[in-house]
């Protein structure tokens, strides 16, 4: 069986130190290949496409302009998060506290040019060592949760998204509570670059309101934990770990923010002034679960006042009418709401 090859990625700006590093890298670590990219823009591109492609990142810091290799870690991180990074530079005088400052954090290691061939490779050798046990406790994570992880995973189709689809539905069905075409609820609207599960607006006699959906679906789970805090996920009892818990409030709080930046431009354009509170209308959002879901261990104390949980029976008439008439009364006029319902999607 041949050898599994681990693919090292080297960024730095000059091609000569580049080419030297491949060179003292493949003579002396079995079982490598190396990919080059002369700029962070080209790392970074790789790295959005292909989150698990590399095994070890050797990434120098100053690239002359621009964005450095330490301005990048934190996208590094986010693309591909389990990457190990060894940072170079020969300004470390420059860059020693902003390195000490990410060192664990955003990256394993660091190196001082001029390079030495026995520490480079020590600390490569020892880096991928490290990095062999990290990655078989990742895959058998991985394994543990791939249910969980197709539960969460409401961007692709599958049952997340169709558990959107049914609150949807369900949310259309109250032609009494939410306004008709053209402004009946929407499914995954963009306003100020945040996409909003679902969108629906009050409808008169109730007073105006713009109800905000965010959906999970953890069906027969228990949720532990409180607003802005990684949460417990417990199925079958068993905790799953999944990184998507920890977006429980962050992403229903992105919605609220944008939705609301996006009215206030649209009336300081119409010429209605931060004073004019009273034309504004209120924003409420929920965060629903299937029936089976158990979020009663849920604490919402440090959560947006106007983010409410709720699992899918709770969507009642009744409901939706106390909720409209326990947020705080403004007087929206016929024309603003006009304003906000015909440029709210622009």
């Amino acid at each position: 069986m041949s050898e599994i090859q681990k693919i090292i990625a080297i960024t730095d700006d000059d091609a000569l130190i580049r080419n030297s590093l491949e060179k003292t890298i493949l003579k002396n670590v079995a079982g490598t290949t190396i990919k080059q990219f002369a700029t962070t823009v080209e790392l970074k591109k790789f790295l959005y496409n292909n989150p698990n492609a590399l095994d070890l990142l050797i990434l120098d810091i100053h690239f002359g302009i621009g964005e450095t290799g330490i301005d990048i870690l934190p996208d590094i991180k986010k693309f591909a998060p389990s990457l190990p990074v060894i940072l170079l530079s020969s300004m470390e005088k420059t860059y020693g506290e902003a390195v000490t400052s990410v060192a664990g954090e955003y990256i394993t290691d660091f190196i001082s040019k001029p390079v030495t061939a026995t520490e480079l490779i020590i600390k490569i050798k020892k880096t991928l060592a490290g990095s062999q046990d990290i990655s078989k406790k990742v895959r058998d994570l991985e394994l543990q949760n791939a249910v969980l992880t197709d539960m969460v995973d409401s961007e692709e189709k599958g049952a997340g998204r169709l558990f959107e689809d049914e609150v949807c539905k369900k949310i259309a069905g109250f032609s009494k509570i939410f306004m008709g075409a053209p402004n009946e609820p929407k499914l995954n609207k963009i306003i100020n670059g945040q996409e909003i599960d679902i969108l629906a607006f009050t409808a008169p006699p109730l007073p105006f309101c713009v109800f905000l959906f965010e959906t999970k679906y953890f069906p027969n789970s228990k949720l532990y934990g409180s607003a802005n805090e990684p949460l417990k996920v417990v199925s079958d009892g068993v905790e799953r770990v999944n990184a998507k818990r920890k977006n429980l409030f962050e992403q229903s709080e992105n919605q609220f923010k944008q939705t609301s930046k996006r009215i206030e431009k649209i009336l300081a354009d119409s010429g209605f002034k931060s004073k004019d509170e009273i034309y504004r209308p209120f924003i409420q959002s929920f965060i629903v679960f299937p029936d089976t879901t158990d979020i009663t261990s849920v604490s919402t104390s440090n959560a947006n006042r106007y983010t409410k949980l709720c699992r899918l029976k709770d969507l009642t008439a009744d409901f939706f009418i106390k909720t409209a008439f326990a947020l705080p009364k403004r007087n929206i006029v016929p024309n603003v709401k006009n304003i906000i319902l015909t440029k709210l999607f622009e």
